[in-house]
């Protein structure tokens, strides 16, 4: 077999068949996966003890990763929708679709597996039906190479219509909560500008900002090498991103949790899906579609969030629309809903509860 370059990552195979088993994906290439590896060891500072890698004693567990994915896994079903264009969407849901329907979506590099302290949480799964899905070109959804499918926006809103549908079971009365971190919060706008909201019940906007003005200048600085041509710089890139998420260090479990799910996406997807987003919200088309919602809004923000301005953001979002509720977590980064998951969990909890009342 010819050698390449990539042929001496190929060393510690726990590693690598981890960040496959928790990622969970279809489409994955085993040479991101080896170069992943090694960016791990360089990011997250290991210490290599044969084939298992070591987190140095000074480390502190984010959260039992392994806990997460071994529990409470029981009741979850999967869909997959078709899109107008024709690309399957995957999606996830538990809880009992009777009763309110929370729709979470993930931001930029993310997957539906994001939302594991929420889908894991019994008290959230027993009180309402919650779903979660992949956007295209994100974990087991359709993934092609072509720019094509990701450089229209309009798709987003066709992809997330078709997800609402299912979820409701093609009831037209019944209403839904759109949760969205980060850039998910953009296709949910995408979503409403397209299709009205006629179904939606309220809005949980977490860690993002309205207006695209207000982003912050590593965003700038790291993001375009996410979607790079070259594999070393785009997923070192990816790393440094997805290093700023949390207020502390990622437990390295964690990390490899969220690299391997960021990798698998094709740069034309990274690309065309962060561009063609970010440009729809050129002369205010965001801050527009937020000020004309009627529903209930949860804002939820972390004061420690590195890739948003929160005081800046969050007073824009109370001074642009009067329905907003705010929150903001002390010691919480961009991932709060990892970060102080069962505060975040409570009070969307509550949110929802409040909306539906009570019998709910």
């Amino acid at each position: 077999m010819q050698r390449n370059k990539f042929s001496t990552f190929i060393q510690d195979h726990d590693l690598v068949e981890n960040i496959i088993h928790v990622s969970n994906f279809r489409q994955f290439d085993y040479q991101r996966a080896r170069l992943a590896q090694s960016v791990e060891r360089e990011t997250l500072n290991l210490k290599v003890v044969g084939s298992t890698p070591t987190p140095l004693k000074n480390e502190k567990q984010q959260l039992p990763l392994v806990s997460l994915l071994s529990l409470n896994q029981d009741g979850i079903k999967n869909f997959i929708v078709t899109s107008n264009d024709g690309l399957k969407i995957y999606a996830e849901e538990v809880g009992d679709p009777q009763k309110p329907t929370i729709i979470f979506l993930h931001g930029y590099l993310g997957t539906r597996l994001v939302w594991e302290p929420q889908f894991t949480s019994k008290s959230l799964r027993e009180k309402f039906h919650l779903v979660r899905w992949d956007e295209r070109g994100c974990g087991a959804s359709d993934s092609p190479n072509d720019i094509t499918k990701y450089n229209n926006v309009d798709l987003y809103a066709d992809d997330l219509n078709a997800v609402i549908e299912k979820a409701t079971r093609g009831n037209q009365k019944k209403k839904v909560i759109l949760v969205g971190w980060s850039r998910g919060n953009l296709v949910a706008f995408l979503y409403l500008k397209k299709y009205g909201q006629q179904k939606l019940a309220g809005f949980i906007f977490v860690a993002a900002t309205i207006d695209l003005g207000e982003i912050v200048p590593v965003i700038n600085e790291i993001v375009p090498n996410t979607y790079s041509a070259d594999l070393v710089t785009a997923v070192n890139a990816t790393s440094k991103f997805i290093n700023l998420f949390p207020a502390k260090p990622l437990d390295p479990r964690v990390k490899a949790f969220f690299l391997g799910g960021a990798i698998t996406s094709p740069p034309t997807n990274r690309e065309g899906s962060l561009t063609s987003i970010f440009k729809y919200g050129d002369n205010d088309g965001y801050v527009n579609i937020f000020r004309n919602i009627t529903t209930p809004i949860l804002a939820i923000f972390g004061a420690d969030d590195r890739l948003v301005n929160t005081p800046v953001s969050s007073a824009k979002v109370l001074a642009t629309n009067s329905r907003a509720t705010l929150i903001i977590y002390p010691k919480a980064g961009h991932l709060l809903f990892w970060d102080v998951y069962e505060d975040f969990n409570r009070d969307i909890g509550k949110f929802v509860k409040k909306i539906f009342g009570k019998g709910n």
